[in-house]
């Protein structure tokens, strides 16, 4: 089968052929192949069926052959923090993690681009080919276009497909008053300190619109980022947030969330935001129904969604908005897992996703599959929800339909781009490998992906990087790393007490609840 975009070849060349691997498809026939192969010709997938049969009908310009290899989709993962990468493991329980002092403080344009590189390379050995990366609201620096710049060109250098986002910071909850200023660093070491204001943030977001959108021969794209879309609901939240709305602040959400909707539908981008339990009920009733209404819709994704009430489920499945929900996120702790199962009963589309690298978590989504099922099994106490091949598909097939882009990407199909990878089998803990979902989601990791193909070009080959030098990039990373250390004092987030080598330690928020 040979679709347009292939014609330029002869007829039976393509620039690419995987073969002999298990083929885990990942489409909506749930195919799995014991010798599959996959033909690519340019950015596209042109064929797909046994080994046997499509090295009779094409030859190749380079040929993968995949035994002892699970060939399967390119991980889709719709919810990851910048930054993280630069400060992973950096935390004091009650103090917390320095995000605020080096992001704001301590980075400059080059530490966003070591940063863009070190996770980019991250999440491609752990078998990643389209990404969300969080660049602002969260905070993250939005102060002025370049740095969402420096990161979108990491991405294109390594080869992600990627959507960044970028967007004004809370005025309430991680505020942008408490921030006031950022820092800039010039060539010969100066310092100068300007103010960081919300206005700056929105001029800032349209102008990382105009200058991302559809970058990187179109693997790169932008959308607009807001922390809480729907604000956060005093009732519930206070294990985490200490903000009682007044009518004003209710008044400032409003015209807030309408601000971008707006700049949204302008640009034709997706809306990443937050929510918990009970945000999103909170909403209708203090914002009411129609003002939600002109907000919400297809468009909207809501991260973490842990503890959502059947209200909030509800508006969520009325207006077809998407989920990112994040088993290991900190909200876990606060509100309960993510309701997957119940949401996947109203239809709605869910991601399984990674939150990002730091404090102490990773930015591999095979890792999240494992908690992910076992907490829905915990809520409904019933060990037969969440089962394996539909858990797998929330990091492939239907993460691409949380973003909008299952026409293109999330499985292996004829005419889709070719986002692939390649599991290696041969491993003590990967032996036998007879039912590939189950192994997918209970004993895969992401150090076992062997092989990247992002649009059609190999990333990675037998674990090695072959777009960018790894090590020069770990170098880069870590000089940034010293640098960014030396403009800020993170002296305080690295002290622990008796009771971290010695004992138990109440956290910080356990403390402050009444």
């Amino acid at each position: 089968m040979r679709i347009e975009g292939c014609q330029e070849l002869p007829a039976c060349e393509v620039d690419l052929l995987v073969v002999d691997g298990l083929l885990f498809s990942a489409n909506s026939d749930n195919q799995v192949l014991k010798s599959g192969a996959v033909a690519i010709c340019g950015e596209n997938i042109v064929d797909i069926g046994t080994s046997e049969a499509l090295t009779k009908q094409y030859t190749a310009k380079k040929t993968i052959y995949a035994s002892h290899k699970l060939v399967m989709p390119g991980l889709i993962d719709v919810y990851h923090h910048a930054g993280h990468g630069m400060i992973k493991g950096i935390y004091r329980s009650g103090l917390g993690w320095p995000k605020k002092e080096v992001f704001f403080h301590g980075s400059t344009p080059d530490w966003w681009y070591a940063d863009g590189l070190l996770s980019a390379v991250e999440r491609v050995k752990f078998g990643v080919t389209t990404g969300v990366t969080v660049m602002g609201a969260t905070p993250t620096r939005t102060d002025d276009a370049v740095y969402a710049e420096q990161n979108a060109a990491a991405l294109e250098k390594v080869g992600l497909r990627g959507i960044i986002t970028v967007g004004p910071p809370d005025p309430f909850i991680n505020t942008a008053e408490e921030l006031e200023t950022t820092t800039i660093y010039g060539e010969n070491g100066s310092r100068t300190e300007r103010p960081y204001t919300y206005e700056q943030a929105i001029k800032v977001t349209e102008d990382v619109f105009r200058i991302l959108q559809g970058s990187a021969n179109g693997r790169v794209h932008a959308a607009i980022t807001v922390p809480y879309l729907c604000g956060c609901n005093p009732q519930f939240m206070q294990g985490m947030h200490y903000y009682q709305y007044s009518a004003r602040d209710v008044r400032r959400l409003m015209d807030i969330s309408f601000q971008v909707r707006h700049i949204a539908d302008q640009y034709d981008v997706l809306i990443h935001t937050h929510a918990g339990r009970g945000a999103i009920e909170w909403a209708e009733e203090h914002f009411g129904r129609k003002h939600l209404c002109n907000i919400l819709g297809r468009d909207v994704i809501f991260a973490h969604a842990n503890g959502l009430t059947d209200k909030d489920m509800d508006i969520v499945q009325e207006h077809d908005c998407a989920i990112a929900a994040v088993p290991y996120g900190p909200w876990t702790s606060y509100l309960g897992p993510c309701p997957i199962v119940e949401l996947l009963k109203r239809e709605v589309r869910v991601a399984i996703s990674t939150d990002g690298a730091a404090p102490h978590f990773n930015s591999d989504p095979f890792s999240q599959l494992h908690p992910a099922m076992l907490l829905q099994q915990m809520l409904h106490h019933d060990r037969s929800v969440l089962p394996p091949g539909r858990a797998v598909k929330l990091i492939t097939a239907e993460a691409a339909a949380v973003l909008g882009m299952e026409k293109t990407i999330g499985s292996l199909e004829v005419g889709k781009k070719a986002d692939l990878i390649l599991i290696d089998l041969d491993q003590p803990h990967l032996v036998p490998f007879e039912d590939a979902a189950n192994m997918l989601a209970w004993f895969v990791r992401g150090n076992d992906v062997d092989s990247v193909i992002a649009n059609g070009v190999i990333l990675m080959e037998g674990r090695k990087m072959k777009t960018v030098e790894e090590s020069e990039i770990l170098d880069l990373a870590r000089d940034q790393i010293d640098k960014a250390f030396a403009r800020v004092d993170v002296t305080d987030y690295l002290q622990h007490g008796h009771d971290y080598w010695n004992g138990w330690q109440e956290s910080f928020h356990s403390r402050s609840i009444p």
